[in-house]
């Protein structure tokens, strides 16, 4: 009998013990969704960062190789126009020269044609001459 009085306090009780279980429960699998969430977020952001990070020297490294070869770039250049110039100063040179000696040569050929020039070959002959004649005498 007793029993039976007292069921529908302990169903109560019982109740009442198994919603506080269950609130509990809930509270605790929402820490623990929080903390997760927390987590989450902390590695997501880490590697985010780390994302960034990569990122920028990725480009600094890319910006590295672009200097470099348009350095190199300039280099060839300024070695192509040095021996561009060498060459051309070399051929003025050589242009300069032939005309000189050809002005020299063509000098040459007019003073064979002038008078005096002649006059000189001829006075020279005769000075050999009266020299091998007067060699033979003795």
């Amino acid at each position: 009998n007793v029993n039976h009085k007292n069921k529908p306090l302990r169903e109560k009780e019982n109740h009442k013990k198994k919603q506080l279980r269950e609130r509990k429960s809930h509270r605790q699998k929402q820490l623990r969704a929080k903390e997760n969430h927390k987590k989450k977020q902390l590695r997501e952001r880490k590697s985010h960062r780390q994302k960034q990070l990569r990122a920028k020297e990725n480009h600094k490294k890319k910006q590295l190789r672009k200097r470099k070869i348009h350095r190199q770039k300039q280099l060839r250049e300024k070695e192509h126009h040095k021996k561009k110039q060498l060459r051309e100063r070399k051929s003025h040179r050589q242009k300069q020269l032939m005309k000189k000696r050809g002005h020299r040569k063509k000098q040459q050929e007019q003073t064979r044609k002038t008078r005096s020039y002649k006059k000189k070959k001829k006075r020279n002959k005769k000075q050999k001459n009266h020299t091998r004649v007067m060699q033979d005498k003795l």
